[in-house]
């Protein structure tokens, strides 16, 4: 499909969604025909091309940022980042109980990179916790070295009023936060599931571990919940060489 083949393109403004703009540009970026590194449309122009408001041609960009298929470049609006074809990348969804937190070696050195709030502009995590454009989420940042290399990376984002039961998830330090939580409000946590893909390394991501743009990670994101709302958005990566083993109890398949 030609880029300018695009679907709902002419009709009303409410017909077109931000998750079917993504789609489309999903698809020219996997097929090469947008390359890695080329320009995307301006907020305006994609709105302009698609017949539709500002807003939803922004959470178009953030969910293809989000998804790893584009980077914000700093007063240079966005840029196409390519992604292993989806017919050619593992995605698996496991819905089921696995011990808590993460497995460390002896050798293993955990640091908490970064804890603070940020403000949401809208599009993927602000869908998944429910939440309007403007309300911050806490986000902490760690790492995990073994012999002084990165062997792990991870981003949590946790709801608004998770810094209010565990105030101790704002310093950056390792604090069990889900467990604090959990003793401290009486909620008890579930993971929706663990959805499991490789991906290849964004720039960010190859300087973080050493690595070159478009090098393989395994990824996992987990969502979890109380029943009555999302509680964390987690993001975990892991580099090539790197051996993962996790065991799952009444899985349920997805």
């Amino acid at each position: 499909m030609g880029e300018n083949a695009r679907p709902g393109k002419g009709t009303t403004v409410s017909a077109i969604t931000y998750a079917a703009i993504a789609d489309h540009y999903k698809k020219l970026i996997a097929d090469r025909v947008i390359q890695h590194g080329q320009p995307l449309p301006s907020v305006r122009k994609l709105a302009a091309e698609w017949n539709t408001t500002p807003t939803t041609a922004a959470r178009a960009l953030n969910a293809l940022c989000a998804e790893g298929w584009a980077r914000a470049i700093a007063g240079s609006g966005h840029e196409a980042a390519y992604r292993v074809h989806e017919e050619t990348t593992l995605r698996v969804a496991i819905k089921g109980r696995r011990p808590r937190g993460e497995q460390l070696s002896p050798d293993d050195e955990q640091e908490i990179l970064s804890a603070g709030w940020e403000e949401r502009t809208g599009g993927l995590i602000a869908d998944i916790f429910g939440i309007e454009a403007g309300t911050r989420t806490l986000v902490r940042r760690g790492r995990v070295t073994r012999g002084g290399k990165l062997i792990r990376a991870s981003v949590s984002i946790y709801a608004p009023e998770f810094a209010e039961v565990v105030p101790e998830a704002l310093i950056a330090e390792p604090c069990g936060t889900v467990a604090l939580f959990e003793q401290r409000s009486g909620r008890r946590t579930e993971i929706t599931a663990d959805h499991w893909s490789v991906d290849v390394a964004t720039a960010f991501d190859a300087e973080m571990f050493g690595l070159r743009p478009g090098d393989p990670l395994l990824v996992r994101t987990t969502v979890r919940h109380d029943g009555l709302g999302v509680i964390e958005y987690g993001r975990t990566m892991w580099p090539r060489g790197v051996v993962v083993a996790y065991e799952y109890t009444d899985v349920d398949p997805q």
